[in-house]
Protein backbone atom coordinates (compact mmCIF):
# COMPACT_ATOMS: atom_id res chain seq x y z
CA UNK A 1 0.00 0.00 0.00
CA UNK A 2 2.82 2.04 -0.06
CA UNK A 3 3.89 4.58 -2.59
CA UNK A 4 7.49 5.09 -4.11
CA UNK A 5 9.35 7.34 -6.27
CA UNK A 6 13.05 7.18 -7.53
CA UNK A 7 15.09 10.17 -7.64
CA UNK A 8 18.73 11.11 -8.62
CA UNK A 9 19.62 14.63 -7.29
CA UNK A 10 21.89 16.84 -9.30
CA UNK A 11 25.14 15.91 -7.24
CA UNK A 12 24.67 11.92 -8.41
CA UNK A 13 22.58 11.25 -4.95
CA UNK A 14 19.93 8.68 -5.72
CA UNK A 15 16.60 8.81 -3.62
CA UNK A 16 14.13 6.34 -2.81
CA UNK A 17 10.98 8.37 -1.09
CA UNK A 18 8.37 6.19 0.58
CA UNK A 19 4.97 7.17 1.12
CA UNK A 20 2.93 5.45 4.33
CA UNK A 21 0.33 8.33 5.64
CA UNK A 22 -0.28 5.49 8.28
CA UNK A 23 3.49 4.61 9.42
CA UNK A 24 3.76 4.59 13.11
CA UNK A 25 7.30 6.04 12.39
CA UNK A 26 9.47 8.00 9.86
CA UNK A 27 12.81 6.48 9.17
CA UNK A 28 15.96 7.40 6.66
CA UNK A 29 18.85 5.14 6.02
CA UNK A 30 21.69 6.42 3.91
CA UNK A 31 24.06 3.78 2.46
CA UNK A 32 27.88 4.63 1.38
CA UNK A 33 29.65 2.29 -0.84
CA UNK A 34 32.49 2.14 1.20
CA UNK A 35 33.48 -0.09 4.00
CA UNK A 36 36.50 -1.69 6.31
CA UNK A 37 37.85 -3.03 2.25
CA UNK A 38 38.66 0.44 1.53
CA UNK A 39 41.22 0.99 4.64
CA UNK A 40 44.45 2.43 3.75
CA UNK A 41 47.38 -0.25 4.55
CA UNK A 42 48.38 -0.27 8.24
CA UNK A 43 44.94 1.60 8.97
CA UNK A 44 42.82 -1.05 9.83
CA UNK A 45 39.40 0.14 11.20
CA UNK A 46 39.50 3.59 9.78
CA UNK A 47 36.26 3.74 7.96
CA UNK A 48 34.92 2.26 11.18
CA UNK A 49 36.25 4.92 13.10
CA UNK A 50 34.86 6.93 10.59
CA UNK A 51 31.79 6.10 11.58
CA UNK A 52 31.88 6.57 15.12
CA UNK A 53 33.49 9.97 15.07
CA UNK A 54 30.67 11.06 11.92
CA UNK A 55 27.99 11.71 14.49
CA UNK A 56 29.65 14.25 16.80
CA UNK A 57 28.48 17.47 15.50
CA UNK A 58 28.48 19.47 12.43
CA UNK A 59 28.84 22.78 11.47
CA UNK A 60 25.57 23.41 11.90
CA UNK A 61 24.99 21.38 14.81
CA UNK A 62 27.68 21.54 16.63
CA UNK A 63 26.92 20.19 19.83
CA UNK A 64 28.05 16.13 19.44
CA UNK A 65 25.32 15.33 21.75
CA UNK A 66 22.30 17.45 19.84
CA UNK A 67 21.45 14.36 17.79
CA UNK A 68 20.77 11.51 19.24
CA UNK A 69 19.42 13.76 22.19
CA UNK A 70 16.67 14.97 19.24
CA UNK A 71 16.11 11.60 17.87
CA UNK A 72 15.42 9.91 21.24
CA UNK A 73 13.40 12.83 22.50
CA UNK A 74 11.16 12.42 19.84
CA UNK A 75 10.23 9.14 20.12
CA UNK A 76 13.22 7.46 18.08
CA UNK A 77 16.60 5.52 17.43
CA UNK A 78 19.44 5.57 15.47
CA UNK A 79 22.53 3.51 14.67
CA UNK A 80 25.20 3.18 12.20
CA UNK A 81 27.42 -0.19 10.44
CA UNK A 82 30.65 -0.74 8.80
CA UNK A 83 30.83 -3.84 6.51
CA UNK A 84 33.46 -4.52 3.99
CA UNK A 85 31.80 -2.35 1.20
CA UNK A 86 29.14 -0.46 2.56
CA UNK A 87 29.09 2.22 5.65
CA UNK A 88 25.24 2.75 6.37
CA UNK A 89 23.66 5.48 8.31
CA UNK A 90 19.90 4.90 9.72
CA UNK A 91 17.50 6.46 12.02
CA UNK A 92 13.56 6.05 12.80
CA UNK A 93 11.66 9.04 14.80
CA UNK A 94 7.95 10.44 15.61
CA UNK A 95 6.42 11.36 12.41
CA UNK A 96 6.11 14.80 12.63
CA UNK A 97 9.70 15.26 13.32
CA UNK A 98 11.03 13.91 10.12
CA UNK A 99 12.03 17.86 8.81
CA UNK A 100 13.73 18.41 11.77
CA UNK A 101 15.38 14.79 12.02
CA UNK A 102 16.27 14.76 8.43
CA UNK A 103 18.38 18.38 8.70
CA UNK A 104 19.93 17.36 11.21
CA UNK A 105 21.36 13.97 9.24
CA UNK A 106 22.11 15.68 5.92
CA UNK A 107 24.82 17.70 7.70
CA UNK A 108 27.22 14.78 8.41
CA UNK A 109 27.51 14.53 4.38
CA UNK A 110 28.05 18.32 4.31
CA UNK A 111 29.85 19.59 7.19
CA UNK A 112 30.63 17.26 9.72
CA UNK A 113 33.37 18.84 12.93
CA UNK A 114 35.05 15.63 13.60
CA UNK A 115 36.28 17.09 16.57
CA UNK A 116 39.14 16.36 18.13
CA UNK A 117 38.14 16.56 21.67
CA UNK A 118 36.58 13.13 20.55
CA UNK A 119 39.52 11.29 19.26
CA UNK A 120 40.59 9.50 21.84
CA UNK A 121 37.09 8.85 23.31
CA UNK A 122 36.10 7.21 20.26
CA UNK A 123 38.93 5.31 19.77
CA UNK A 124 38.60 3.67 23.00
CA UNK A 125 35.27 2.90 21.69
CA UNK A 126 36.28 1.02 18.81
CA UNK A 127 38.81 -1.03 20.93
CA UNK A 128 36.32 -2.00 23.17
CA UNK A 129 34.27 -3.66 19.95
CA UNK A 130 38.06 -5.34 19.53
CA UNK A 131 38.21 -6.38 22.05
CA UNK A 132 35.03 -7.77 22.50
CA UNK A 133 35.11 -9.92 19.86
CA UNK A 134 38.06 -11.55 20.58
CA UNK A 135 35.82 -14.08 22.89
CA UNK A 136 33.37 -14.21 19.91
CA UNK A 137 33.83 -17.70 18.45
CA UNK A 138 32.51 -16.70 14.75
CA UNK A 139 35.25 -13.53 14.75
CA UNK A 140 37.69 -15.75 16.18
CA UNK A 141 36.45 -17.84 12.88
CA UNK A 142 36.57 -15.41 10.51
CA UNK A 143 40.00 -13.87 11.87
CA UNK A 144 42.34 -17.06 11.41
CA UNK A 145 39.92 -17.60 7.75
CA UNK A 146 41.29 -14.48 6.69
CA UNK A 147 44.87 -16.00 7.89
CA UNK A 148 44.40 -18.13 4.94
CA UNK A 149 43.42 -15.62 2.68
CA UNK A 150 45.37 -13.87 -0.47
CA UNK A 151 47.08 -11.47 1.63
CA UNK A 152 47.05 -8.91 -1.16
CA UNK A 153 43.20 -9.06 -1.19
CA UNK A 154 41.80 -6.24 1.13
CA UNK A 155 38.97 -9.19 2.91
CA UNK A 156 42.17 -10.69 4.71
CA UNK A 157 43.03 -7.14 6.21
CA UNK A 158 42.06 -6.29 10.07
CA UNK A 159 38.45 -4.46 9.77
CA UNK A 160 37.43 -3.45 13.19
CA UNK A 161 40.71 -1.27 14.41
CA UNK A 162 42.23 -1.04 17.54
CA UNK A 163 44.34 1.73 19.50
CA UNK A 164 47.16 0.69 17.85
CA UNK A 165 45.77 0.36 14.26
CA UNK A 166 44.24 4.06 15.15
CA UNK A 167 47.20 5.52 16.84
CA UNK A 168 48.94 8.77 15.75
CA UNK A 169 52.12 8.49 13.97
CA UNK A 170 55.07 10.65 13.78
CA UNK A 171 54.73 11.61 10.43
CA UNK A 172 50.41 11.92 10.69
CA UNK A 173 47.88 11.89 13.17
CA UNK A 174 44.91 9.61 12.68
CA UNK A 175 42.14 12.86 12.56
CA UNK A 176 44.24 13.97 9.68
CA UNK A 177 43.91 10.46 7.83
CA UNK A 178 40.58 10.30 9.08
CA UNK A 179 39.57 13.83 7.05
CA UNK A 180 41.36 12.57 4.04
CA UNK A 181 39.25 9.37 4.24
CA UNK A 182 36.27 11.61 3.94
CA UNK A 183 37.39 13.46 1.51
CA UNK A 184 38.16 10.71 -0.74
CA UNK A 185 35.50 8.26 -0.20
CA UNK A 186 32.21 10.38 0.64
CA UNK A 187 30.82 11.02 -2.47
CA UNK A 188 27.30 12.21 -3.43
CA UNK A 189 27.69 9.87 -6.43
CA UNK A 190 28.64 6.58 -4.23
CA UNK A 191 25.42 7.16 -1.89
CA UNK A 192 21.80 6.27 -1.50
CA UNK A 193 19.07 7.32 0.67
CA UNK A 194 15.71 6.34 1.62
CA UNK A 195 13.31 8.36 3.19
CA UNK A 196 10.16 6.50 4.65
CA UNK A 197 7.49 9.44 5.92
CA UNK A 198 3.62 10.44 6.41
CA UNK A 199 3.93 13.15 3.53
CA UNK A 200 2.85 12.73 0.49
CA UNK A 201 6.23 12.20 -2.46
CA UNK A 202 5.70 15.39 -3.55
CA UNK A 203 5.96 16.71 0.30
CA UNK A 204 8.87 14.83 0.98
CA UNK A 205 11.12 15.35 -2.74
CA UNK A 206 10.52 18.95 -1.74
CA UNK A 207 11.78 18.00 1.61
CA UNK A 208 14.93 16.01 0.44
CA UNK A 209 15.85 18.01 -2.56
CA UNK A 210 17.41 20.95 -1.02
CA UNK A 211 19.01 18.97 1.96
CA UNK A 212 20.75 16.68 0.16
CA UNK A 213 21.70 18.62 -2.92
CA UNK A 214 24.22 20.43 -1.17
CA UNK A 215 26.24 16.68 -0.82
CA UNK A 216 28.95 17.29 -2.65
CA UNK A 217 30.08 15.04 -5.56
CA UNK A 218 33.81 13.79 -5.77
CA UNK A 219 33.21 11.75 -8.98
CA UNK A 220 34.46 8.92 -7.22
CA UNK A 221 34.55 5.60 -9.30
CA UNK A 222 34.22 2.09 -7.95
CA UNK A 223 36.06 -0.45 -9.50
CA UNK A 224 36.37 -4.38 -8.62
CA UNK A 225 38.97 -6.04 -6.40
CA UNK A 226 41.19 -7.62 -9.26
CA UNK A 227 43.00 -9.89 -6.68
CA UNK A 228 42.16 -13.35 -6.10
CA UNK A 229 40.91 -14.25 -2.70
CA UNK A 230 42.96 -17.66 -2.16
CA UNK A 231 46.57 -17.23 -3.82
CA UNK A 232 47.27 -20.94 -6.69
CA UNK A 233 47.94 -23.56 -5.14
CA UNK A 234 46.39 -22.80 -1.51
CA UNK A 235 43.15 -24.76 -2.44
CA UNK A 236 41.52 -27.15 -1.14
CA UNK A 237 42.53 -26.78 2.13
CA UNK A 238 41.13 -27.87 5.60
CA UNK A 239 41.72 -25.65 8.48
CA UNK A 240 40.56 -26.50 11.71
CA UNK A 241 40.02 -24.22 14.86
CA UNK A 242 39.58 -24.88 18.34
CA UNK A 243 36.70 -23.06 19.87
CA UNK A 244 35.82 -21.35 23.12
CA UNK A 245 31.86 -22.58 23.51
CA UNK A 246 31.55 -26.34 23.20
CA UNK A 247 30.87 -26.05 19.11
CA UNK A 248 31.15 -28.73 16.29
CA UNK A 249 29.94 -26.96 13.51
CA UNK A 250 31.58 -28.36 9.69
CA UNK A 251 31.94 -25.16 7.70
CA UNK A 252 32.63 -25.69 3.69
CA UNK A 253 33.44 -22.84 1.64
CA UNK A 254 33.63 -22.53 -2.70
CA UNK A 255 34.74 -19.31 -3.98
CA UNK A 256 32.60 -18.11 -6.49
CA UNK A 257 31.42 -15.39 -8.92
CA UNK A 258 29.72 -12.16 -7.84
CA UNK A 259 26.13 -12.98 -8.59
CA UNK A 260 24.39 -9.82 -7.05
CA UNK A 261 23.67 -7.62 -10.19
CA UNK A 262 21.78 -10.90 -11.32
CA UNK A 263 19.40 -9.88 -8.18
CA UNK A 264 16.33 -10.83 -10.37
CA UNK A 265 17.67 -14.53 -10.90
CA UNK A 266 19.59 -14.58 -7.28
CA UNK A 267 21.59 -17.83 -8.11
CA UNK A 268 23.68 -18.00 -4.82
CA UNK A 269 19.93 -17.89 -3.33
CA UNK A 270 18.47 -20.69 -5.47
CA UNK A 271 21.39 -23.25 -5.14
CA UNK A 272 21.40 -22.34 -1.19
CA UNK A 273 18.01 -23.24 -0.94
CA UNK A 274 18.41 -26.75 -2.41
CA UNK A 275 21.75 -27.12 -0.49
CA UNK A 276 19.72 -26.08 2.50
CA UNK A 277 16.71 -27.87 1.78
CA UNK A 278 15.59 -30.69 4.92
CA UNK A 279 12.38 -32.56 3.42
CA UNK A 280 12.27 -36.23 2.24
CA UNK A 281 15.52 -36.87 0.24
CA UNK A 282 17.70 -33.76 1.65
CA UNK A 283 20.95 -34.28 2.22
CA UNK A 284 20.22 -33.01 5.92
CA UNK A 285 17.80 -36.04 6.24
CA UNK A 286 20.73 -38.48 4.91
CA UNK A 287 22.97 -37.09 7.64
CA UNK A 288 20.66 -37.14 10.24
CA UNK A 289 19.69 -40.33 9.43
CA UNK A 290 23.13 -41.73 10.18
CA UNK A 291 23.44 -39.70 12.82
CA UNK A 292 25.90 -37.27 11.81
CA UNK A 293 24.43 -33.92 12.01
CA UNK A 294 21.38 -32.04 13.95
CA UNK A 295 21.15 -28.97 11.13
CA UNK A 296 22.49 -27.36 8.19
CA UNK A 297 22.66 -23.75 6.36
CA UNK A 298 23.61 -22.78 3.09
CA UNK A 299 23.89 -20.01 1.07
CA UNK A 300 26.23 -16.65 0.22
CA UNK A 301 28.51 -15.96 3.30
CA UNK A 302 30.95 -13.25 2.00
CA UNK A 303 30.67 -11.26 -1.18
CA UNK A 304 32.60 -8.50 -2.48
CA UNK A 305 33.23 -6.70 -5.85
CA UNK A 306 34.55 -9.35 -7.95
CA UNK A 307 33.44 -12.43 -6.46
CA UNK A 308 32.21 -14.52 -3.24
CA UNK A 309 31.72 -17.60 -1.22
CA UNK A 310 29.58 -19.95 -1.31
CA UNK A 311 29.10 -22.19 2.17
CA UNK A 312 27.10 -24.40 3.89
CA UNK A 313 27.08 -24.69 7.23
CA UNK A 314 26.78 -28.40 9.35
CA UNK A 315 25.98 -28.76 12.74
CA UNK A 316 27.45 -32.08 13.93
CA UNK A 317 26.59 -34.33 16.50
CA UNK A 318 29.47 -36.08 18.22
CA UNK A 319 30.02 -39.05 15.85
CA UNK A 320 29.88 -36.66 12.87
CA UNK A 321 32.63 -35.12 14.25
CA UNK A 322 34.47 -37.78 14.77
CA UNK A 323 33.49 -39.02 10.73
CA UNK A 324 33.54 -35.92 9.30
CA UNK A 325 35.10 -36.75 6.10
CA UNK A 326 32.03 -39.35 5.71
CA UNK A 327 29.80 -35.68 6.28
CA UNK A 328 31.64 -34.09 3.41
CA UNK A 329 31.64 -37.50 0.99
CA UNK A 330 27.41 -36.68 1.49
CA UNK A 331 27.82 -33.23 0.73
CA UNK A 332 29.74 -33.83 -2.53
CA UNK A 333 27.71 -36.80 -3.75
CA UNK A 334 24.85 -34.57 -3.17
CA UNK A 335 26.41 -31.52 -4.63
CA UNK A 336 27.46 -33.89 -8.02
CA UNK A 337 23.80 -34.93 -7.98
Amino acid sequence: DYTYRLLTLDNGLEVLLISNPDTPKAAAALDINVGSGDNPPGRGGLAHFLEHMLFLGTDKYPDAAEYERFITEHGGSRNAYTSFENTNYFFDVNPEFLPEALDRFAQFFIAPRFDSQYVDREKNAVEAEYQMGLKSDPRRGLDVLQETMNPEHPFSQFSVGSLDTLADRPDSSIRDELLAFYDKYYSANQMTLVVLGRESLDELESLVVPMFSPVPNKSRQVNDIPAPLFVDGTLPAIVRIEPRATLRTLSVMFPAGDYRPQYDVKPMNYVGNLVGHEGQGSLLSQLKAEGLAEGLAAGSQLGWRGGSMFGVNITLTEKGMGDYERVLQLLFAYLDM
